[in-house]
């Protein structure tokens, strides 16, 4: 199905009598994820009548992107398209979310991101920063905006306390969507620190304390971005020029660390959500962070060295689905506690593999790529650790951060790199296919990972990639991972074979 833009109706036609919300929520981010989760959810809560949110949307990065700019010109609007199956049928499910109410840009406008502070309203801050976002950076606190998200964060609370002269009413709540172990008391920390370390008024660090909350939470959903053939196609079905289309998985959890207060405050679960207020969600992060995002990183580091452009080429690639399976079965699932047996997680592992095999997903390793060393970090180093803790191995694991460092290095040519520019350019420079070890050695040494702060496990790692970086440079990388994957096959038990299979 085709279309020009001519045949096109505004999005505008697509919501008459649209209803203006207060706004509730600030949301630190405009990706994907966000716009085909919380916004989604928000928005069928409001549509439920559960809530009457409006959203805020801030841009917190000075990287070029086009979505803010795009949100601002479609009014905030945006069709967000799930694809699921129900009774052995495929669905599509499409919603027009309409609770984005503004727009601001922190490096173009950070007055206005302090005019947001004003809002009597506002009682909600949902972000994704990516795995890298909650992270200390040291910085001026009266930059316009400092660097890094939790000053920011601290800067408009400040002014936010400032402004309501400190009511204890005005304090708001942080939920924050980053996979990183602890998200909300990590970010409450930096927060502290930051205003400890600027000198702030102790009664601002008091009303911080006493009056904020930071809910750690866990969410599931998987969201690919599309490419501009699969947007026009959609586009074209839709019949409106919407420039922001999100497609995602049917499929969602959100898991909120938090009780009766976070619930009164943000019941979606009264909307027939798949959201949960618990007492604990760890067990529940673990399993979906070293599980799913674990292997998705994984994936993004080897399956592009095969010639795997989506999640779905890697499942179904014979040597890459392999070495996901073996990651899963030899070194994910033994990491993992399992209170309801094993069976519990061999099961989960199975229902993520056939997830990723959903055709209607087109979820590009690049996007996946973004950000990846701080991904490897947080969701595969947990796994490689705790495997040599027990006395064993951890190759796959190892293997995916040696893919990672030769490609980033250039390695296989030129392969698209979204990640820290200083630490690139350290692996780029540094690079001598002659000398693996030292700059190996050299690049674990520059990271500021508490975990390899022992020398032991930094030696470790520096050697057992060294050995997988040579063997790349040596041979194919098609080779290499048969070569990997030779004699793990022949004593294989299938726990995470999908279904389908």
């Amino acid at each position: 199905m085709s279309a020009t833009i001519r045949d096109l109706r505004p999005l505008a036609e697509a919501a008459p009598g649209r209803e203006t919300l207060p706004i509730r929520i600030l949301q630190v981010g405009a990706g994907n994820f966000l716009r085909g989760f919380a916004d989604w959810m928000v928005h069928r809560a409001n549509d439920a009548g559960v809530l009457r949110h409006g959203i805020a949307v801030m841009k917190a990065t000075p990287r070029p992107e086009q979505v803010t700019g795009r949100l601002v010109e479609q009014d905030g609007m945006f069709h967000v398209l799930l694809d699921g199956v129900r009774d052995g049928r495929p669905f599509t499910e499409t919603t027009l979310v309409t609770a984005v109410q503004s727009v601001v840009d922190a490096y173009r406008d950070w007055d206005g991101c302090r005019a947001l502070m004003h809002e009597e309203t506002l009682s909600l801050v949902i972000s994704n920063t990516t795995d890298a976002g909650i992270v200390y950076a040291p910085g001026d606190l009266g930059a316009a905006p400092p660097a890094s998200f939790p000053a920011k964060m601290t800067a408009l609370l400040h002014e936010r306390w400032s402004h309501f002269a400190g009511d204890p009413r005005r304090g708001l709540s942080f939920l924050p969507c980053e996979l990183i172990e602890d998200n909300g008391a990590t970010l409450r920390s930096l927060i502290l620190r930051h205003a400890t370390e600027a000198a702030l008024d102790p009664q601002f660090i008091e009303w911080v304390t006493a009056h904020c909350r930071f809910y750690d939470t866990i969410v599931d959903r998987i969201v690919p971005g599309l490419s501009e053939g699969e947007a026009a196609e959609l586009r074209a079905s839709l019949g409106f020029d919407d420039r922001l289309i999100v497609r995602g998985e049917h499929y969602a959890d959100w898991a909120i660390a938090g009780g009766p207060e976070i619930r009164d405050e943000f019941p979606l679960d009264r909307a027939a959500l798949p959201v949960r207020f618990l007492s604990d969600i760890r067990p529940y992060r673990e399993r979906k962070v070293r599980i799913l995002n674990g292997t998705h990183t994984a994936m993004a580091a080897v399956g592009p060295l095969v010639g795997c452009r989506t999640v779905l080429d890697a499942v179904q690639h014979p040597a890459v689905g392999a070495y996901l399976r073996h990651l899963l079965d030899d070194e994910v699932l033994p990491s993992l506690p399992a209170p309801e047996g094993p069976a519990d997680l061999q099961q989960y592992a199975a229902a993520i593999l056939d997830r990723f095999r959903n055709p209607a997903l087109q979820h590009l390793l690049a996007d996946i790529r973004l950000n990846a060393l701080a991904k490897w970090r947080t969701r595969n180093l947990p796994v490689v650790l705790d495997a040599w803790s027990r006395g064993r191995r951890a190759d796959l694991g190892v293997f995916a951060f040696a893919c990672l460092l030769t490609s980033y290095a250039g390695a296989f040519g030129t392969v698209e790199v979204r990640d820290d520019e200083t630490l690139v350019s350290r692996l780029r420079a540094d690079f001598d296919a002659t000398r693996t070890g030292p700059w190996i050695a050299g690049f674990v040494a520059s990271l500021d990972w508490p975990e390899l702060r022992d020398a032991a496990t930094a030696a470790r790692l520096t050697a057992e990639t060294d050995a997988h970086v040579r063997a790349l440079l040596g041979t194919e990388p098609a080779g290499v991972l048969s070569a990997l994957l030779a004699g793990r096959e022949a004593g294989t038990t299938g726990r995470c074979k999908p279904a389908a299979e």
